[in-house]
């Protein structure tokens, strides 16, 4: 009788074992990521500040997340077309217009302040949106739409504004003279200044010059898109267990002890 049950202990346990391959792979999440936001997102280590925050979210919660590094043009369109099931963005953005399709919006994840940045020998004086008028403005990309209609309508009359994806080529341009200001999170433009040092494109300017932050724009929360509520559930209750057990802060301590942010 025993040589009987065997086989159907031994298929009731593979039938076990593709059960929960299954319900792993079913736990996978997609996250659209902005490849351009270095060292928020470090496309090529698949890590980075906000990439390893949501990545211990997402295993508090019992899910792994697998990133999806795009032009920030092109992430609602991921998200409307279902190639990704949720994206990293900033608040502020109306997702629901911009997919087409009902979204989610969960808590705050990580504080962004951008900043209009010069070359301090410079001295310009810009202490507000208005004051940008006028000089060669070099945004990142959608900067237009990210940083509120004041700045929409600056830029729609300021015909010496333009906007770029790589922002290792913002910082370039500011060193070099080219342009008056950039628009730059602190984080990112201090990692690409650092980054650019000894390599061939950065031996063709100063880079040492001293720069001027001008907080001419508040501090923005991002915060993670979904499209089903109840995987937002999930996700907000994961950050809620890093951030108690502590992970959070650790996270972003050893992002801050690099040598990109002196």
């Amino acid at each position: 009788m025993m040589w009987r049950l065997r086989p159907l202990f031994a298929a009731a346990a593979l039938a076990a074992v593709l059960l929960l391959s299954t319900a792993a792979r079913a736990r996978e999440i997609r996250v659209g990521v902005g490849f351009a936001i270095a060292p928020y997102a470090l496309r090529e280590q698949d890590a980075g500040l906000e990439v390893d925050l949501l990545r211990a979210a997402f295993r508090a919660a019992g899910m792994e997340a697998r990133f999806v590094y795009l032009p920030n043009l092109r992430l609602p369109l991921a998200l409307a077309e279902g190639d990704v099931d949720c994206l990293a963005t900033s608040a502020g953005y109306d997702m629901a217009e911009r997919t087409g399709r009902p979204v989610f919006y969960s808590g705050p994840t990580l504080t962004f302040r951008n900043y209009a940045v010069t070359l301090a020998d410079r001295d310009l004086r810009i202490r507000s949106i208005a004051d940008l008028s006028g000089y060669v403005v070099l945004g990142f990309q959608d900067a237009a739409s990210y940083l509120g209609p004041e700045f929409a309508a600056m830029a729609r009359g300021n015909d010496l504004y333009s906007e770029l994806s790589d922002q290792s080529l913002q910082v370039r341009m500011l060193f070099s003279g080219r342009v008056d200001v950039v628009l730059s999170e602190r984080r990112v433009f201090l990692y690409w200044r650092n980054r650019l040092k000894g390599s061939p494109a950065g031996r063709a300017v100063d880079l040492d010059q001293a720069v001027t932050f001008h907080a001419i724009f508040p501090a923005q929360d991002r915060q993670v898109v979904f499209v089903r509520k109840s995987l937002c559930d999930d996700f907000d209750r994961g950050m809620a267990a890093i951030r108690e057990s502590g992970s959070f802060d650790r996270i972003v301590r050893a992002y801050d002890r690099a040598e990109y942010v002196k």
